[in-house]
């Protein structure tokens, strides 16, 4: 149980948090977990969903144990879940460039002897102590150096993105995709998928910081994008794949005239909930590539019945129409 864990591994050790900012997750925004910290008299401070910079300390430290991981579990293969411990410790014994110290010092007021800094000649018999020694004050030496680099890095980008881009509507632009939104177009590994799908047509303006934009039908989100997961499209001549992309730009309105074509495959998932499945078809839409093709929902196509008995009959029959 969540609240347990919190418990656990933060009350336990720290006490009770006059403030606690967190994401959107259900178990965080759940009447238990409000009514429960409402007692305890802290304040649960929300972050727009999808928009980290509401904590920046969470995403500079995400970001930087991203670029850590990045780089050095590459070159350990599969061990990064124990590294996570040793760039956990290099980052607390950091010296914060805002507060002029580090984590440990803040906490306990002293800077912590670091392992890697015993340095006196092996005069053991069990080489297997020096043998870990050795391998701790590598892998925290590299930790260190990839933590720095990806705080220079943070601050570099940081800097660039103080101003906000501007857009006009009829403006061109790339839509950042989050990992859901790749997962059902059928791609499989993720670290291959191109982080910015478009382009889209630029509506208008909602707000200061987001924009209502011309959705692709398979782009099942909120139209308004946050400034931060948009960028300028510029059709580039060399790069022939991005090229490739030549989706028809599709507005809202198109959304109401969608047909259609043919039902190609089925799949049914489980609930979270007891006793509930999620039936869902492959649809093919008249007029629209073949990179539209999409799951929708069998309430959702309930002006469909006869595709769908269709598929089903061609199903029992062992027909295709390919």
């Amino acid at each position: 149980m969540t609240v347990q864990l919190f418990f656990n591994h933060v009350i336990k050790l720290w006490g009770v948090p006059t403030s606690i900012v967190s994401d959107r997750d259900g178990r965080f925004i759940g009447s238990f977990w409000t009514e429960l910290f409402s007692f305890l008299g802290t304040s649960l401070n929300i972050s727009s969903s999808y928009h980290p910079q509401t904590d920046g300390q969470t995403k500079r430290f995400n970001y930087m144990l991203e670029e850590y991981l990045r780089h050095f579990v590459n070159a350990r293969q599969k061990n990064w879940v124990q590294l996570l411990d040793v760039a956990q410790f290099c980052f607390n014994a950091q010296t914060s460039s805002s507060t002029g110290r580090s984590p440990f010092e803040i906490v306990s007021g002293r800077q912590p002897i670091l392992p890697h800094l015993v340095d006196h000649p092996f005069v053991g018999k069990n080489p297997q102590a020096l043998n870990f020694t050795k391998e701790w004050k590598q892998t925290n030496d590299i930790a260190r150096a990839y933590l720095e680099k990806a705080s220079k890095r943070m601050k570099k980008w940081a800097d660039k993105k103080r101003r906000p881009l501007e857009f006009q509507a009829g403006d061109q632009v790339l839509i950042k995709l989050r990992l859901e939104q790749v997962r059902f177009r059928g791609h499989k590994d993720e670290r291959l998928v191109r982080k910015y799908k478009g382009p889209v047509e630029v509506l208008k303006k909602v707000g200061n910081t987001s924009y209502r934009v011309a959705l692709p039908t398979w782009m099942k989100i909120n139209p308004i994008i946050h400034v931060s997961n948009l960028k300028p499209y510029h059709q580039d001549t060399e790069d022939l794949q991005q090229n490739i992309i030549t989706r028809p730009i599709i507005d809202l309105s198109q959304k109401e005239d969608k047909d259609v074509e043919e039902i190609l495959a089925e799949r049914v998932k489980r609930d979270r909930r007891p006793a509930r499945r999620i039936h869902k078809y492959l649809v093919k839409w008249k007029n629209l590539p073949v990179e539209e093709t999409n799951w929708e929902r069998v309430e959702d196509l309930e002006a469909w019945k006869q595709k769908i008995e269709d598929f089903k009959l061609r199903q029992l029959t062992g027909t295709s129409t390919i």
